[in-house]
């Protein structure tokens, strides 16, 4: 599983970075992709991406300001051109089932593919018994969600190759393995599962959090999170600006992080004020308070 950051610039883009856009990579149960966020351009970029348009089966919206939307009727008519065959679901807040229809209404265009828009509240609002979508509200100056993906533990796979040279040939027995909570006895031979099972991959609680200033309770779920992405739309000094219009600092979130034990942080969502030369010092404001602190930029691709 991987996260590719499509666009990492606030409000407007740059010649290096284009507005808002993630994508969650995803090889369970199938390859798929999800996309979160959809800024102006995000199809673009994803022609540049590691994954193909048709791979998109769900896209989430944090909130409805341009920077996070206008690439969705472009991105929306391209996929009806590329014989997609899939259902596509969308999920945001208040507003966005209207947004879309009367786009297509305006502009004379068409889906040819299905699709089911869902207008979100807080709470749980997707699980596939493999991963959990949850929503929580965020601090912004409009109706805004942050998504906590909750990867449940899967159990490894068989060692095929350990049970044949022990000659355990295919069969229902297998599946008696595979699933077995306790050790048993086959042909006069006690099966301790556990020895012939791969390693597990341990649950991962990740969080994608939209436009915010800070908040005085987040989720009790970011508690030693494995990944915080949080917007760092302003470096420090400019905090007042930033809060007052419903973003964060640098710094802010580099002591979310912190306070919050999370594993990993992802600073995303910068103004267009910050060129190369002054990342440097952003990323040194964070890693005084919270060493494991990162940079993102466009394409940069983080396995998880």
């Amino acid at each position: 599983m991987f996260i590719q950051f499509l666009g990492t610039g606030a409000g407007s883009p740059t010649l290096f970075r284009n507005v808002s856009s993630i994508a969650l990579i995803m090889d369970v149960p199938k390859y798929e992709v999800w996309l979160f966020d959809c800024g102006e351009a995000t199809q673009h970029q994803i022609l540049k991406s590691c994954f193909k348009l048709t791979k998109i089966k769900k896209i989430f919206i944090t909130h409805l300001h341009a920077d996070h939307i206008l690439g969705l009727p472009g991105l929306l008519s391209t996929i009806s051109i590329n014989h997609y065959n899939n259902l596509l679901e969308i999920y945001g807040p208040k507003g966005i089932k209207s947004f879309i229809y009367n786009i297509f209404k305006i502009t004379n265009s068409f889906i040819n593919y299905n699709i089911k828009i869902y207008e979100i509240n807080e709470g749980k609002i997707f699980n596939n018994n493999i991963l959990e979508v949850n929503s929580f509200s965020l601090n912004h100056n409009l109706e805004c969600y942050g998504f906590y993906i909750k990867i449940f533990k899967k159990r490894g796979k068989l060692n095929i190759d350990k049970l044949r040279k022990e000659g355990i040939n295919p069969g229902p027995i297998y599946k008696i393995i595979k699933y077995s909570k306790q050790n048993f006895f086959f042909n006069n031979k006690l099966i301790k599962y556990k020895k012939y099972l791969n390693k597990s991959i341990k649950s991962k609680k990740i969080f994608i959090l939209g436009d915010s200033a800070p908040l005085t309770m987040y989720s009790k779920h970011l508690l030693k999170a494995d990944l915080l992405i949080h917007e760092s739309t302003l470096r420090h000094n400019f905090m007042s600006i930033a809060n007052k219009r419903g973003h964060s600092t640098n710094i802010q979130a580099a002591n979310l992080a912190y306070n919050y034990k999370v594993k990993k942080l992802i600073l995303t969502h910068f103004s267009a004020r910050y060129t190369s030369k002054d990342f440097k010092s952003l990323l040194y404001d964070c890693i005084k308070i919270f060493t494991n602190t990162f940079i993102a930029y466009d394409l940069y691709i983080l396995k998880i």
